[in-house]
């Protein structure tokens, strides 16, 4: 379970499995309240002030800030130095050993994961929507901290982010194809689809991978239904704001 917290008028949550982990600093940023639908105009700049704010108050303010051009895939970068530099790379996962860099991740639905090793060695972050979640961004992205920096999995401390709930995650019949474990899917009588649960999905590929289960610490809470609090792609369309989920390792 994640915990919220507050900075003048930023609601923002943290994990207590990587709060523990002295050097690592991280968070996930909540819909400011009262910002605009983007799509009625001018919400561009609230939701990029929704983000300032938000890292001002995680205490990162003049940190630099990676992140990725996410387009759903599995595709994982190790970042040593200035991949960020001219453009944000296509990917969605990264993970560094870098100090004083913040690596970021966008979300409107889509599960945020952030992970630490335990000696503050590595951080890295995943976009795990449907399509990278399928293709196991998060198991790779958990081999190659591994493989790249020998620390062991069952080591590795991971947070889930405010993500949209099997409640709302209706998927077609080609979706449910794509996934070996039909237990990740719940289907009622007055749903005429199947609805997928992403962060049980990507909960049991980390617990596949090697982490272990008290290492993984996800979000409750729905995006779609917590309008309150979160953007929502599937409630909002294709004009609706971002939230920001970072990790970072101290200086």
């Amino acid at each position: 379970m994640l915990q919220a917290h507050h900075s003048s008028d930023v609601t923002f949550f943290k994990a207590p499995i990587l709060e523990r982990i002295s050097g690592v600093v991280h968070g996930f940023s909540t819909r400011r309240e009262g910002s605009p639908d983007p799509a009625t105009g001018g919400g561009k700049p609230r939701v990029e002030g929704e983000r300032d704010g938000f890292l001002v108050a995680l205490g990162l303010a003049g940190w630099p800030v990676g992140r990725l051009s996410q387009v759903h895939s599995n595709v994982v970068l190790h970042v040593e130095g200035n991949e960020f530099a001219n453009a944000a790379p296509e990917g969605d996962a990264a993970y560094t050993g870098l100090t004083g860099l913040a690596l970021e991740v966008r979300t409107a639905d889509c599960v945020p994961v952030l992970i630490a090793d335990d000696s503050a060695r590595v951080v890295a972050m995943a976009h795990a929507g449907w399509r990278g979640t399928s293709e196991g961004v998060v198991p790779k992205l958990v081999d190659a901290i591994v493989s790249e920096f020998g620390v062991s999995a069952g080591d590795l401390a991971v947070a889930m982010g405010p993500h949209i709930g099997v409640c709302c995650m209706e998927v077609g019949e080609e979706v449910f194809d794509r996934f070996a474990n039909p237990d990740i899917f719940r289907r009622k009588p007055e749903w005429a689809k199947p609805h997928l649960d992403l962060g049980e999905a990507n909960r049991r590929q980390l617990l596949d991978a090697g982490v272990r289960a008290h290492m993984i610490q996800a979000s409750t809470l729905c995006t779609r239904c917590r309008g309150d609090m979160f953007h929502s792609y599937r409630r909002d369309g294709a004009g609706e704001g971002r939230m920001f989920s970072v990790i970072g390792i101290q200086p």
